[in-house]
């Protein structure tokens, strides 16, 4: 029978809530760094994780066509591509301040993160068997 909603596998469903909880926590690792001005090794691979991860994975995560294509492969280049417009854009407006472009970027991913969290939470709520397989 056909229905409107769509079906997920539950592994399928379960690997994109797992992605994006690890990008939260990327992103809430990276402010408490900024914040507690640590510096170290363990900054510097936040930040990369960061960079190559988070911003993407915020707009697959609330784009779900494009998590269709790939759920790991898209969000580094959106990320790439995301992060490498900010720092342009600072750049040419005489703003550069890397430190504050990472901290806007990490709220705005985490908020994206959590809003795509919370909606895909709601939709398994309101439509019985979303995360089920057909029978």
């Amino acid at each position: 029978m056909f229905s409107r909603y769509p079906r997920v596998l539950p592994r399928a469903a379960h690997w994109a809530e797992l992605l994006d909880l690890l990008a939260a926590v990327i992103a809430a690792l990276l402010i408490v760094v900024i914040y507690s001005d640590r510096v170290g090794l363990g900054r510097i691979l936040l930040a990369l994780g960061f960079v190559f991860f988070v911003p993407g994975r915020a707009i697959v995560a609330n784009w779900p066509r494009m998590a269709r294509w790939s759920e790991v492969a898209i969000p580094m280049v959106l990320s790439l591509a995301v992060t490498g417009l900010f720092a342009t854009a600072a750049l040419w407006a005489h703003l550069w301040r890397p430190l504050q472009i990472f901290e806007i970027e990490a709220w705005l991913s985490l908020a994206a993160l959590v809003f795509s969290i919370l909606r895909r939470r709601r939709l398994e709520l309101a439509v019985p068997g979303y995360d089920q397989e057909n029978p």
